[in-house]
Order: C-alpha cells, then sequence, then structure tokens
C-alpha cells in the first residue's frame, strides 16, 4: 500500500508539472481588405452576407434536376470517397497519438513443465554423493542407510502478471503529439469540405455544359432543317435557270457545313454527358451508354442576382481550403515541441502485480503473489546530430507551413477576383449578344427578301445567315457559362454568399 501511494504521488506530481515545449503559435500577418467596394458599410454587408448564406448554395437555380445531381455526386463520387477514407485515417491517428497520454498495461501468462537432465545437473551429482557418503557411514555405524536422495528431475512453474509501463509527458512530447494530430485532423475535414464544395461546383458546371450542347444540338438541327428547306427551293430555281450555279454551290456548301457543325455538337455533348455521369458516381454501364437527367431548359433560367457590393473579406474564413491550412500550420508549429521533447530525459514507471506457483492450484493463494515497482531514467547524451536535425527539420515544416497558408489566402482573394471579373463579364456579354441576335435575325430575314426581288446577290443571305447561326450560338454559350460563373462565385466565395 505504501508503495501504491508513492506511485500515486509520482504520477500526480509529472501530470501537475508537465510543459509544454511547442512554440506560441501566431497566424501569419497579411494585408486584407475590409471589402471588395466602398459602396457599403463592411458591418452592413457582413449582416447581409451571413443571413442570405446557404450551405445548399446550388438551390439557389430552381431546378430539381441539378439538385438531384449534386446530392448524388456529394453521395456517390469517388473523390469524395477518397476524401472520407482519409478523414477516417487522421481520426484514427488521432486515437492512436492519444492513447501514448496513458499507460500501456498488459497481462501474461505462462506454464511450462520441465525434466532435468540426470548427468548435466550440478544437484543430482551433489545428491548422489552425499547419498553415497551416508551409506558408507551406515555401514561403519552398522546403522539404517540415509534418507538423502535427488531432488526430483520434472518440476512444473505456473505464472500470472499484469505489469504497466508509463512514459511520464514532463515536457510535453506526447500531449503535442496529440494536439498535431487533432490539428490534422481538422485538416483532414476541411480538405474533405473543400472537395465536396469543389465536386458540387463542378457538378453545375458540367450540368450547365451539358444544356448549352443540347441547345447548340437544338439550334443547330432547327438551322439545318429551315437551310434544307431553303435548299430545296432554290433547287427548283436552278434547275429552272432562275440562279447561277455559284449560287447554289453556295447553298449547298451552307447545308453541308451544318451538318458538320451538327456532328460536332452531337459528339460534345456525348463527352459532356459522360463527365456529369462520372462525376455523379454512376456506374460503368450508365457511364457508357447512359442519360443524365435534365430540369430547365438554358433559356428559362430565372435571373440570378448578382453578388452585392461590399462583400467583407472575413467571408474568407468560410473557405475551406484557408482552414485546412491554417490547422497543418498549427499542426507543424506543435511537432516543433515533439522535436524538442528529444534534447531531455525520458522517465517511466513500471509495475507488475502477478502470482507464482509450482501447482496450478496454487496460483491463487496467498502465498504465490508476486509485485514489483520502479522507473528507469533514459538521459539522451550524444546523438550526433540526430534530435538537433530533427528539431530544424520540424522548424523548416513550420516554415513551409505559412508560406502555404498564406499562398492559400492570396489563391483565395485571386479566385474571388477572377469569379467576379468573368460573372460581370458573361452578364455584359450575354445582353450584348441577345440584342445582337434579334438585330441579325431581323437582317438575315431582310437579306433574303432583297435577294429574292433581285436587289442583292446570294452572298449577302449566305453572310446574314452565318452571322446569325454563329451569334446565336454565341449566345447559348455565353448563357451557360453566365451560370457556370454564378456557381463558381459560389464555390470561390466558400459556399454562397
Amino acid at each position: 500500500m505504501m508503495a501504491m501511494r508513492m506511485m500515486t504521488a509520482v504520477i500526480v506530481a509529472a501530470m501537475m508539472v508537465g510543459c509544454s515545449l511547442a512554440p506560441d503559435y501566431q497566424r501569419p500577418r497579411q494585408e486584407i481588405p475590409s471589402s471588395w467596394a466602398e459602396t457599403e458599410s463592411p458591418q452592413d454587408s457582413e449582416k447581409d452576407v451571413r443571413t442570405a448564406l446557404s450551405l445548399d448554395w446550388w438551390r439557389r437555380f430552381d431546378d430539381e434536376a441539378l439538385n438531384r445531381l449534386v446530392v448524388q455526386a456529394l453521395a456517390r463520387n469517388r473523390d469524395i470517397e477518397q476524401g472520407l477514407a482519409r478523414v477516417d485515417s487522421a481520426r484514427a491517428a488521432l486515437i492512436a497519438a492519444r492513447g501514448e497520454l496513458f499507460p500501456t498495461v498488459g497481462a501474461e501468462g505462462s506454464g511450462a513443465r520441465s525434466r532435468s537432465s540426470r548427468d548435466t545437473s550440478a544437484s543430482f551429482g551433489m545428491a548422489e554423493e552425499l547419498g553415497l557418503l551416508e551409506r558408507r557411514v551406515s555401514r561403519i555405524d552398522g546403522g539404517p542407510a540415509g534418507m538423502i536422495g535427488a531432488p526430483p528431475r520434472t518440476g512444473s512453474l505456473w505464472s500470472g502478471t499484469v505489469q504497466a509501463v508509463w512514459e511520464l509527458d514532463f515536457w510535453g512530447k506526447y500531449r503535442n503529439s496529440a494536439s498535431a494530430a487533432r490539428e490534422a485532423l481538422l485538416s483532414a475535414e476541411e480538405t474533405q469540405r473543400a472537395l465536396a464544395l469543389s465536386v458540387a461546383g463542378q457538378v453545375c458546371s458540367a450540368y450547365f455544359d451539358l444544356l448549352n450542347y443540347d441547345a447548340q444540338l437544338a439550334l443547330t438541327e432547327r438551322t439545318l432543317a429551315v437551310r434544307q428547306e431553303y435548299a430545296a427551293l432554290y433547287e427548283k430555281q436552278f434547275a429552272g435557270g432562275a440562279i447561277s450555279e455559284l449560287d447554289i454551290l453556295n447553298v449547298r456548301t451552307q447545308v453541308d457545313t451544318l451538318k458538320d457543325s451538327l456532328a460536332q455538337v452531337r459528339a460534345k455533348r456525348e463527352q459532356a454527358e459522360a463527365a456529369l455521369l462520372l462525376l455523379t458516381g454512376a456506374s460503368p454501364q450508365d457511364i457508357y451508354a447512359g442519360r443524365a437527367e435534365r430540369g430547365l431548359a438554358l433559356e428559362t433560367f430565372p435571373a440570378i442576382p448578382q453578388l452585392p457590393a461590399g462583400v467583407p473579406s472575413e467571408l474568407l474564413t468560410r473557405r475551406p481550403d484557408i482552414a485546412s491550412a491554417e490547422a497543418a500550420l498549427r499542426a507543424a508549429n506543435l511537432r516543433v515541441g515533439v522535436a524538442r521533447a528529444a534534447f531531455f530525459p525520458s522517465i517511466s514507471l513500471t509495475g507488475s502485480l502477478g502470482t507464482e506457483s509450482t501447482e496450478l492450484d496454487g496460483l491463487f493463494k496467498g502465498a504465490s503473489s508476486t509485485w514489483s515497482f520502479g522507473g528507469t531514467v533514459d538521459i539522451p547524451l550524444l546523438t550526433f546530430g540526430r534530435t538537433l536535425g530533427a528539431v530544424r527539420q520540424s522548424e523548416a515544416a513550420v516554415r513551409a507551413a505559412a508560406a502555404a497558408y498564406e499562398q492559400s489566402v492570396q489563391r483565395a482573394f485571386r479566385d474571388i477576383r477572377n469569379a467576379l471579373a468573368i460573372q460581370r463579364g458573361m452578364a455584359e456579354s450575354t445582353a450584348s449578344l441577345e440584342q445582337a441576335a434579334e438585330r441579325m435575325a431581323k437582317a438575315a430575314e431582310l437579306a433574303r427578301k432583297r435577294y429574292a426581288e433581285g436587289y442583292s446577290p446570294y452572298l449577302d443571305v449566305l453572310e446574314a445567315e452565318r452571322t446569325l447561326y454563329s451569334t446565336q450560338m454565341q449566345l447559348v454559350d455565353r448563357r451557360a457559362a453566365g451560370l457556370a460563373a454564378i456557381a463558381q462565385v459560389c464555390v470561390v466565395l466558400g459556399g454562397g454568399w
């Protein structure tokens, strides 16, 4: 009991005097703008942002098919599944690191029965000599033979022991290691969030890309049907000598060119559909021959609200990639303390409690009990640079992690600036192309009338129709790109605004 009290006192003292050799963590300072614009106060903007932010940011497009596709991707995408496995691995590493803070307790039992050699055993030889001596004495004295004989050649030994070993964490080695594992887990979780955010954005972009080719295919088919009707009419006119061979060759070339465009759009749509199905985690059979679900047509999407002015830069704290980089930096900072602890002695306590007997049924009798306790001190004297090298390596890892964190913040602001510029550019381009398409439709109709009345050559009709088709195709592409730009702004802002 006295020994147990002493051991308990030592353990409590060790827990109270333990320290940490890790440097104090400080977030790297950077010059961060308070807002994207000066039209609103940061306080008002932040309030609006926090109330409007939604994790299901893709639902702002009001397309149920898109909502289902994103949910499927978040549940079945293989990249996300790999990320979840990495999170589970980091969580297991944390459990293992925390286990180092506690004693290692083990139990051991053994049983053996042995037979000794008469020739090689000194006890047998001594017993035989004593026995021979007693027999000689008994002959001289005329008394009975002596009772000394050889010890038994066979014997048994049974034992059971519970042992405990605990290295006292005076220098915070294991506490820092556990804290670093916790930060590594946080980093893995934030990386997983960033991956899920990215996959959702990719699904939106791939969906809008697919709708883009659907619309281009429909436009090309309609245009080809109209051109073929005109071509049939012009063929009759050419047969009757009403138009020249140059005009009919231009008409035929225009139809062939549209057929080529139709084939290209069909191929691109197949590729876009396969890309979307892959993102949603579809089966190989569905990826090869399946069809992705569609919802709204491209031109029927509701007007998407623009990003409000004065979005505070504090919103960047919502970006999971930045949170992941900072958690990795904190973990690297804690590992410096783990490396520094190797300079100092390690103190371990050991103890055991058990029983030992030559008879199996005697293991649990009072006379068979055994116990021991003690301690060891391991003092590093000469490591020939190994410990110092490990410390310097951990300090270099901190600098690298700090640079990675700063770079993640820089990239975030670059991404937001680019995304906002693309969003504004796509909105302005779409508005301009809508007006241009309306004007070119009128111009093509006018060119056909003037050609039919003989006021202009067919080249004017050909040029007007080419320009109209090209403008309409560009308009479809800009509409899809504008929706994808909205999705990208949501992604770079960490999930919405």
